[in-house]
């Protein structure tokens, strides 16, 4: 890594404040010139180097000249330069840019100097003399300089030092630049900030400024990646002796390709010469300067940069996480990483130090440029043909699709559409290669269409499905494809058929999906070779070597199963981007237990091994959005069907939810006495986790009394990093909770539920052979129901009068007369609720298979292949479906708040029919007609308004559940409500109600007498939290109207509409009220609680905390932590890119704060705080044994 840096001008990494830059027209060009000069800049380098305080000499070259002098032949391209009068190219045989601390420092150093050189200039040496404020601010003061510099080791390496023969050399491009104040001053402040393209506090401003500079100012490579300048430009002179009015800057910058600078003038100058699309490049003119060759320290017999030397980090980038871990921006990452300030000293290597610089330079292009996908034309090729293709099977049609898509149009590098769209991308330094598209749960997808226009009307009409209804969300069974390789699944596929022609349709499907498969490789194989020319065309054999080797194991891949570790992670990888490239967004389940054999069976080093597992990490997460301005919304009617039906839901939070889970740790898949599965690779996976700041892939790990310490220790070091991961499984409550899912003795067996993995989100299930569907069942509503005459109120008013009627018709609020009555009906409500979701399920219950089948993914599902069905049609080992029981802890408040609030003799203070008036008022907050007269009593409405926030405050000030509170009514209604959700969950269907037994009937009719569901009661909101809360009307809890509810089973956060107030709680006095069997083995699609960890929590209170939990001491069966401080989290919604890799959890993955909506975001600051603790005995035994 230093190698390059090392064999640069020692200059070049200076930062100063004033300096002086002298450009210099020779008479001659001499053998004897060129040595008086060398002798010239030698000894001034030297005197430079020999000052207390650092200064620096850069020297740049005609590059002609430098070539003819050196027998060397330096391209340059100066069309654009030359080609207008914004800018102009005055020549110039060299230049001598002097860094100084001072002014004097540097006038006294170029004193001599000076006099040498004009013995040698044609005539008068061009001298400006520059300086800047100490803030480093320019143009008045207002604007920071050089913000984005390059300024680390990696960044200098990858963009602006040249490699090969000539180490550390580089390009330069001087232009001095006036300003016209008179113009700048016409502009108001925001106007002003909209040209630059920043605010003055240094925060970007987004991409929709599209003739900002700092849009402008870029560009992109082949990869889509930005290509950087560093920038070392100061200022020069005053206009009418005013300090704050420069008369212009003298710009200086360097880059490690010549053409960057063309490239960047063209982006300024858009199409029209006279009108610049830089707004910037109006209120300036450029009146000197060229392209110049920087030659390298040992060109010039000067000083080179030494590792030693201390690179300049901008102040605005100095802001880190006092743990260690956590970083929150690129640039002090790279900076820290690549100069040993990382905490534990094992930052990535330079391999992978270099491609994460070009991840971050892919993500930050999203600051600036907005690349939206296209839509895949039709199967059919024409308009035409598609009516002739509906005599082809469907699940063929299918097929074709993904042949074409992954063999032809998203991977052959001669696709237009493929170079386009960034799917090519690759770097000669990768050890795993390929491109996951940024197609995710949030924003869509796009697939190759295949129905007929009547075929596409028909089954809108049904279903509301299409070809882009596949949904993924399951775990493939990736170990199936490493053991076996595609040929050999081929082979295995093409004996079936041959024996079985009554599957043909679905045995064809397959193989053609393989051989699309193989076609991706193949392709691949083919760009890896030409990196690896391009390598050897620069002189850089290690790269090109390292290409060489990845396209021959991709070539061995097409057919032979994996041999190596790094064959086996690409072979999986490979397979795991087609699935996402045919629209299954699939997770990728247990890679420790997948990957271990091969590492045992073909032993690496520990470090290479990391290597390779970083790689895949990495590329997992490069395509990540980290600006929400970046968004295209690809979702269509029937996208994404979860369910065999369709319906809106809140796509917001999952911008860039991939569903690419990984889960490690854990018991063995076997029967008999558990043995934790636990191995090398565990932990790298964790020290990725760690060290690595991508948001995808979400790691999972799973703890039990046997996991070993060092799996704990890396698991408590990577929460601290901030990515929220891995999230937290208790083994033994979770395989017990799967193995009683089953409906019969045997149906879930031990093996199968001791190899759950998680899936698109963080749902457990035996991985690589189930299917899975959910619903939604909201129980808030059941209340509002409950209390609205069979109602829910958030539409209440003028329009729906008391509300949206859902249900059956209860008494009226002010008959109910206990709590014990209200009790009974809430939990009728809420059966009737359960049994509409199972019907719903049940009714939709393979619906794809007409339409979206899946073969692809048919191939790693156990089941499918050896019943020669699609995982759409009950191929699939287990058929799991799991009712969401989302509000609970919402839900369990208002509960108790209507005790409180309205039959307690202690606390009462209003009635249940007035209570209910309060909240479809919204607390006093919207008061609407009917409900008050607002014209001929508004005097009375404004007091009940006023008294209905009097009850609001006495709800707010109740303790609340989930929060460690000890009230022991509240833990009783706690208690019976979970209770009751497990009761009516599983009653309603395992003893079927009169409604749903004849349609399980006619599902085992259709799939085989011992076709059952495997039900896994669930209560997670994902990252809907806002969505589903938008549907409610106010709850007792003191929750506002259409406000998120708590996530998944977690406390309630507070308030939306009022300022965050973290309370500071025990960890374990928190998780007492998940000690409880309903939650811990009844909620077998878990029930995890997401809590906040402030950045201060110490390591070894966090290790003991999940020991304490993998031992089952702690109650819960998932846990999830944020590490973020609230004011990490509010600073990052004022500046998202100064605060870019914070991170959060966000349901069932990790998201980039910059990129959730204001609502997410004000939710993660409410959410509730834990602090160490330790446990309390009495609530702690260990009760539950080995699963």
């Amino acid at each position: 890594m230093t190698e390059i840096l090392e064999g640069a001008q020692r200059g070049l990494l200076t930062h100063s404040l004033f300096g002086q830059l002298l450009t210099v027209h020779l008479k001659n060009y001499h053998s004897s010139t060129y040595k008086s000069l060398l002798n010239i800049i030698q000894d001034l380098a030297s005197a430079a180097d020999s000052q207390k305080v650092r200064c620096g000499l850069l020297v740049g070259f005609n590059p002609q000249l430098w070539g003819e002098w050196n027998n060397r032949s330096i391209a340059i391209s100066d069309k654009v330069l030359n080609g207008t009068e914004q800018w102009m190219n005055t020549h110039g045989d060299v230049f001598l840019y002097l860094k100084t601390h001072d002014q004097d420092t540097a006038e006294k150093l170029l004193e001599e100097p000076k006099r040498r050189l004009e013995g040698l200039a044609k005539n008068h040496i061009d001298c400006v003399v520059m300086g800047k404020r100490h803030d480093s601010r320019i143009i008045g003061g207002r604007y920071h300089d050089g913000i984005t510099n390059p300024n680390d080791r990696i960044s200098l390496q990858e963009d602006i030092l040249i490699n090969g023969d000539y180490k550390g050399s580089s390009f330069a491009f001087t232009q001095r630049f006036l300003f016209d104040w008179e113009a700048i001053l016409a502009n108001t402040s925001e106007s002003q900030n909209r040209i630059v393209g920043r605010r003055i506090d240094g925060s970007i401003l987004s991409q929709h400024a599209t003739r900002g500079h700092i849009h402008r100012a870029n560009v992109r490579d082949s990869n889509g990646d930005q290509r950087k300048l560093l920038r070392q430009a100061l200022p020069f002179g005053q206009v009418g002796h005013h300090a704050g009015r420069e008369e212009g800057i003298m710009f200086v910058a360097l880059c490690n390709e010549q053409q960057r600078f063309e490239d960047i003038l063209q982006n300024l100058l858009g199409q029209r010469k006279d009108d610049p699309a830089d707004q910037l490049m109006q209120m300036v003119s450029g009146v000197g300067g060229s392209y110049w060759y920087v030659p390298a320290a040992k060109e010039l017999g000067v000083s080179p940069a030494t590792p030693s030397d201390a690179l300049y980090e901008h102040p605005h980038w100095k802001v880190s996480s006092s743990n260690g871990y956590l970083f929150y921006n690129f640039q002090d990452y790279l900076h820290a990483m690549s100069e040993g300030r990382y905490k534990e000293g094992d930052a990535p290597s330079p391999r992978l130090m270099s491609l994460i610089a070009r991840t971050f330079n892919h993500w930050r292009d999203g600051w600036v440029h907005n690349t939206h996908f296209p839509r895949l034309p039709h199967l059919a090729g024409s308009e035409g043909k598609r009516k002739e293709m509906e005599a082809i099977p469907i699940p063929t049609r299918k097929a074709k699709a993904n042949f074409e898509t992954l063999t032809n149009l998203l991977s052959a590098p001669e696709s237009k559409l493929a170079q386009k769209y960034e799917l090519l991308r690759s770097y000669p330094k990768e050890l795993i290669v390929g491109v996951v598209p940024d197609f995710t749960y949030g924003r869509g997808k796009e697939v190759m269409p295949y129905l007929s226009k009547d075929e596409e009307f028909s089954f809108w009409l049904k279903k509301q499905l299409n070809e882009f209804s596949s949904m993924g969300h399951i775990i493939p069974d990736l170990d199936h494809l490493v053991r076996n390789g595609l040929g050999n699944m081929i082979v295995d596929l093409e004996k079936r058929l041959d024996k079985d022609a009554s599957r043909a349709t679905f045995y064809d499907s397959a193989i053609t999906s393989l051989k699309g498969v193989q076609g991706y490789l193949r392709n691949w194989a083919r760009i890896a070779d030409n990196e690896a020319v391009h390598a050897r065309k620069h002189n850089e054999s290690d790269d090109a070597d390292n290409m060489a080797d990845v396209s021959d194991r991709l070539r061995r891949l097409v057919d032979e199963p994996p041999q190596s570790f790094q064959d086996a992670v690409q072979l999986l990888f490979s397979f795991h981007c087609c699935l996402h490239l045919v629209g299954e967004l699939t997770s990728i389940g247990r890679l420790d237990q997948i990957l271990w054999p091969f590492l045992q069976k073909h032993p690496i080093s520990t470090d290479r091994a990391q290597e390779i597992i970083d790689c895949f990490f990495l590329k997992i997460g490069e395509d990540a959005i980290i600006s929400r301005a970046s968004i295209r919304d690809y979702v269509v009617c029937g996208t994404g069907s979860i369910n065999g039906g369709w319906g809106n839901w809140s796509q917001g939070g999952g911008i860039n939810q991939w569903g690419q889970q990984i889960t490690v740790g854990g018991y063995k898949a076997a029967a008999g006495e558990a043995q934790d599965g636990c191995n090398p690779v565990t932990i790298l996976f964790l020290k990725s986790a760690r060290r690595l700041p991508v948001n995808a892939p979400s790691v999972s790990l799973r703890l039990n009394k046997y996991t070993p310490a060092d799996v704990i220790d890396e698991a408590a070091k990577a929460l601290l990093s901030g990515g929220a991961q891995p999230c937290l499984f208790n083994d033994d409550k979770i395989c017990k909770a799967l193995v009683d899912s089953g409906v019969r003795e045997g149906h879930v067996e031990v093996q199968w539920a001791r190899d759950y993995a998680a899936d698109g989100c963080f749902e457990p299930m035996p991985a690589g052979a189930t299917d899975f569907a959910f619903i939604n069942v909201m129980p808030l509503l059941a209340l509002e129901q409950t209390i609205n005459e069979g109602a829910t109120y958030a539409a209440a008013g003028s329009e729906h009068l008391r509300g949206l009627k859902a249900s059956f018709r209860p008494p009226m609020a002010h008959s109910i007369k206990s709590f014990e009555e209200m009790q009974k009906i809430f939990l009728e409500q809420l059966r009737w609720l359960t049994i509409q979701s199972y019907d719903y399920i049940l009714d939709h219950y393979g619906n794809l298979a007409d339409v979206c089948p899946s073969p692809l993914l048919s191939t790693v599902i156990d089941g499918c292949v050896e019943k020669g069905r699609d995982l759409t049609d009950g191929g699939a080992r287990f058929h799991m479906i799991a009712p969401l029981f989302i509000g609970v802890s919402n839900t369990i408040d208002s509960l108790y708040a209507i005790w409180k609030l309205v039959y307690d003799v202690e606390s009462a203070c209003t009635t249940l029919d007035e209570l209910l008036l309060c909240l479809i008022n919204d607390w006093g907050f919207g008061m609407i007609e009917p409900y008050q007269d607002l014209v001929l009593a508004e005097t009375e409405a404004q007091q009940n308004a006023d008294r209905y926030k009097e009850f609001r405050e006495a709800a707010l000030a109740l303790p609340k559940w989930g929060t460690g509170a000890a009230d022991p009514v509240l833990q009783k209604i706690g208690a019976e409500f979970m209770d009751s959700v497990v009761e009516i969950g599983k009653s309603v269907i395992r003893e079927p109600h009169p409604l749903l037994a004849p349609k399980l009937e006619n599902i085992r009719k259709k799939y085989g007498p011992d076709f059952d569901f495997v039900v896994t009661l669930g209560a997670g909101t994902f990252e809907g939290y806002t969505g589903v809360g938008a549907v409610c009307g106010a709850s007792a809890d003191g929750r506002r109207k259409c406000m998120p509810l708590a996530s998944d089973t977690s406390p309630a956060p507070s308030p939306q509409d009022l300022p965050p107030q973290p309370a500071f709680r025990n960890i374990y006095g928190v998780m007492k009220s998940y000690r409880q069997d309903a939650i811990e083995y009844g909620i077998a699609d878990s029930a995890p609680v997401d809590l906040t960890i402030p950045e201060d929590f110490p390591l070894n209170d966090l290790r003991h905390f999940i020991k304490d939990y993998a031992a089952g001491w702690v109650g819960g069966n998932l846990i999830t932590l944020t590490c973020a401080d609230l004011q990490t989290l509010q600073e990052a919604s004022k500046d998202p890119e100064k605060y870019g890799l914070v991170r959060v959890r966000m349901g069932g993955w990790t998201e980039f704060y910059s990129v959730m909506f204001p609502e997410h975001q004000n939710h993660h600051q409410r959410r509730p705080t834990v602090v160490p603790g330790r446990p309390d005995e009495k609530g702690y035994e260990i009760d539950n044994g080995d699963f």
